[in-house]
Formats: C-alpha cells, structure tokens, sequence
C-alpha cells in the first residue's frame, strides 16, 4: 500500500510537507498542494482512515446528501464537493436525503462515528433530517437550499434575483404571457425563484396567471405533465420559465409531444446552465448558477466548523447569478419587440 513516505520520497519532499498537503493544511503552497496531490493519485495513495481517526478523534469524511442523481445538475455537484473535500484532506459519504426516500431513518447511517460533518444538497423547509444531524452535534452546511427554521450556515445562488434576468428578457422579446414550472413549496430555491419571478411580473405591469404556475415533485414525468396541462390549450403561454433545467428539458419533450415549435411558437427558459443545456441540439437559454464556486465555500465553511474554528458572522453566502442565452427563446409570434431597459428613453 502507498504511504505519505512513499510520495515524500517519490517527490523528494520532506515527509511532513506531504502529511500536512494530504490534510489540507493552508501552510502549504498552492503549487506546491497541487504537485503532491496530483502524485498522490497517481501513486494510487489511500489515507489511512483508522491511524488517522485514533490521532485526530475525526473520521476525516464528510456526508453529502443529495435527492435525486437523475438530475443533470447533481453530478456536477457531487463532482465539485468532492475535488474541494479531497484538497481539505477529506473523503466523500455519498447519501440519498431520506426525507425523500420511504426510510425517514436512513440518514441515521450518518453519525459522529462515521462523518465529522454533513453537506446537504437537497434539504426541504423543516426538514426532520437535518434536525436530527444537528440534535447530534454534527456541523451542518446547507447548499443551494435554505431552512429558516434552524439556525445553519448555508450557501445560495440568488435566487430571487434571477426572477429580474428571466423577466426582463421575456419581456424585450415581447413576451407577456409567461407560464412557470416549480418545486413544491418546501424546496427553498424552487420557492425563491417564483417569488422573484412574481415580483419581477409586477414591477413590469405584467399579470401572473395563477393557472399556469405549476409546483410539482422533482421528476420528469411530472415535468412533462405539468408543461402539458398548460400548453395543450388554445390559451396557453408564449414562454415558460422552469426553475430548473431538468424542468426546461421535460417542457421542451411536452412541446415536442404537441408538435409546438421552440422557440418560435414557445420560448422556454431553465435554472442551473447544466452540462445539457449546452448541447447544440438542445441550446437552452438559462440562467447560470456558479456551482464549483458555491461548492467550494460550502466545503470550507463545513471543514471551519470541523476543524473549530468560529463560524462566520454571514450565516448565509449568496452568489450571483448570470443569464446564458441560447437558442429556445426568441420573440412570440406577432409581437412588437421592446427595446432593452437600459435603452429606453
């Protein structure tokens, strides 16, 4: 087996460079981090969990808790997490949220002798999970999610603020009809980003047709459903704006389904720029959320509690947000384009 000696020696670095490297310790030069790393994993070197956790009293693992791996934005995530851990000096517990699954008690799995901290991705409002992690003293970040409820640090794209970018588009391309597929209203992101679309309509004159304001589970299926109920009518939307890409791409298949062009007769618009949305045959216009970034904060934010250092007066970071547009929106059908507010007399 590989040892911190053997890369020491393979590098012709002292051995207590490599250690505090392999830990994640700020002592070391980026460069320098970088260099033992990359020849850490090459050497195939594995971090000697018990010997460490006897010294240290901490596993050096960390829990992520994610919902659902079937959305496009979740790898990209996890992947995040994980390069970020792996430079603190930690390893990755990967655990489906168990307020989703049937099992309220699999998180359980997940305790101070397992994990020295949890990271969760997908955490509804009030959720029973993070409040039995917390009752046990384990740190706690959240990410992409927030819980008022309970007081924990977490990291956040500006959601509300992203309703401004989608509106604001829609309308200098003439949209005023614009439908919106959401979360249920537990997911904090999924309810910011309505809100903020909400008030964005207002401060642009524009009606919200509470009939075409659908809030549904986190599947494809319903996805497809929901964008289905509001398009196979003579009534319907110009646009869609869906809080998530994985949303955009089910609207996009109802669209499809109905043989209802995008963007010429639909404009649909996302939330997260995932890797899809980029792909040429699909092109989605979206709005950006910088996940590696994000990522980064939440794990060292976690690795602060951890390691005990006073968690930071800002309770929560909240990133901005950017819009990518592609090619699934344009001006609807017979309307007069609006010149940019920023152009406007």
């Amino acid at each position: 087996m590989v040892t911190s000696v053997d890369v020491a020696k393979h590098l012709g670095l002292s051995q207590s460079t490599v250690s505090r490297a392999l830990r994640g310790h700020p002592s070391v030069a980026p460069a320098t981090k970088e260099r033992i790393l990359s020849t850490a994993r090459e050497l195939g070197y594995v971090p000697d969990a018990a010997a460490r956790m006897m010294v240290t009293r901490r596993t050096h693992a960390v829990g992520v808790v994610v919902a659902d791996l079937t959305s496009p934005i979740y790898p990209v995530i996890v992947e995040s997490l994980q390069n970020r851990l792996l430079e603190r000096g930690y390893r990755m517990v990967l655990i489906r949220d168990p307020d989703v699954l049937p099992d309220p008690e699999a998180v359980d799995v997940l305790d101070r002798a397992t994990v020295d901290g949890m990271i969760f991705v997908s955490a509804r409002e009030s959720s029973a999970a993070v409040r039995r992690v917390l009752e046990r003293g384990t740190p706690v970040v959240l990410l992409s999610r927030d819980d008022p409820s309970v007081e924990v640090e977490a990291v956040l794209a500006d959601d509300g603020g992203a309703g401004e970018l989608v509106v604001s588009h829609l309308q200098t391309l003439g949209h005023k009809r614009i439908g919106v597929v959401t979360t249920l209203r537990d997911r904090s992101n999924g309810r910011d980003r309505e809100d903020g679309f909400r008030a964005a309509m207002e401060r642009h004159g524009l009606p919200v047709r509470e009939e075409w304001i659908r809030h549904i589970r986190l599947t494809h299926e319903d996805g497809v459903r929901a964008a289905l109920e509001m398009l196979d009518s003579e009534d319907r939307p110009t646009a869609l704006f869906c809080v998530t890409d994985a949303f955009a791409f089910a609207a996009l298949d109802a669209a499809a389904q109905l043989g209802i062009r995008v963007p010429d007769e639909l404009s649909v618009m996302g939330f997260d720029d995932s890797g899809p949305a980029g792909w040429a045959f699909i092109n989605l216009t979206t709005v950006h959320q910088p996940i590696p970034e994000m990522s980064y904060e939440a794990v060292d934010r976690l690795a602060g509690r951890i390691e005990g250092e006073p968690p930071s007066q800002r309770m929560k970071s909240v990133f901005p947000v950017t819009l990518k547009v592609r090619t699934t929106t344009a001006a609807p059908p017979h309307a007069v384009l609006r010149p940019p507010l920023k152009s406007r007399v």
